[in-house]
């Protein structure tokens, strides 16, 4: 499979280079605010800059979602992955399967969601009933997490290695793109005091990053983005989401790797 992915050759303005970004919110949410339009925003708005300014046109689009994991995505992949037709996949997945499961996906979800109904009463449940409620299920969590040692998670790494690499075996076949596999941020002390054990979680996923990336060639690719973090309470101030100046560095680490791909220099 090693001839199957080639770069393009005609791209400009008319048919720009075409870079698709799919993963959890770490992926486009920007803390504390998403900054200007030019030279703000999250690694994939950036990264279409920084290729641009170089003269590469770049058009990025993104299918993400709040609390994303990989295996949500398995069944949308028509849409969220092949009918892009991207000559680019930045794929961005990890820290939330990692997760211990003691307080179930399905229930976080429904405390942190963002989409809220209008239907009467919804308000009145939201303001006065789950927020309490959210206190005693995250104190659970945090509690039952401190006994959990690894034996659950919110996306198993069994399972998360087989649907990445479904995913990869898939867009190779029917798009051929560069694939990118994001790496996963350092966690905070702040992620660590909610989630116990999510440093030793976050080192296992990270391995399994490679492994999945070591079983294709040289097109699938991770992008040791976590590098960049030198500070990270700055530089991820709510523990998940970095700030626009973070999400650049990450942008740049792409820039390169798409420009080492075409064959091109960071001029």
């Amino acid at each position: 499979m090693s001839d199957v992915v080639t770069p393009p050759t005609d791209i400009s303005t008319a048919r720009p280079l075409r870079v698709h970004v799919v993963g959890h919110s770490a992926a486009f949410l920007v803390e504390p605010q998403h900054g200007p339009r030019t030279g703000g925003g999250n690694y994939g708005e950036q990264v279409a800059e920084l290729l641009t300014a170089v003269g590469v046109p770049t058009q990025t689009t993104h299918a993400g979602r709040w609390f994303g994991l990989v295996s949500d995505f398995v069944g949308r992949y028509e849409r969220d992955f092949r009918d892009t037709f991207c000559d680019v996949l930045v794929l961005h997945f990890g820290q939330a399967e990692a997760q211990t499961n003691v307080l179930p996906s399905t229930i976080f979800r429904h405390f942190g969601t963002w989409h809220r109904t209008s239907r009467p009463g919804a308000q009145l449940y939201r303001d006065k009933v789950a927020g309490r409620v959210w206190k005693r299920a995250r104190a659970w969590q945090r509690w039952a997490g401190s006994h959990d040692d690894g034996r659950t998670h919110r996306l198993s790494p069994q399972r998360f290695t087989r649907d990445m690499t479904r995913l990869v075996e898939l867009i190779r076949k029917d798009v051929a793109p560069l694939v990118l596999l994001v790496d996963l941020d350092p966690i905070t002390g702040r992620v660590e005091y909610w989630l116990p054990g999510q440093n030793p979680r976050r080192e296992h996923y990270q391995k399994l990053l490679f492994e999945i990336a070591g079983q294709f060639d040289d097109a699938v690719r991770v992008v040791e983005a976590s590098k960049t973090i030198t500070d990270v309470d700055t530089q991820v101030p709510d523990g998940l989401h970095r700030t626009a100046a973070a999400h650049r560095l990450t942008a740049e680490l792409l820039r390169d790797e798409i420009l080492a791909w075409l064959g091109k220099d960071a001029a």
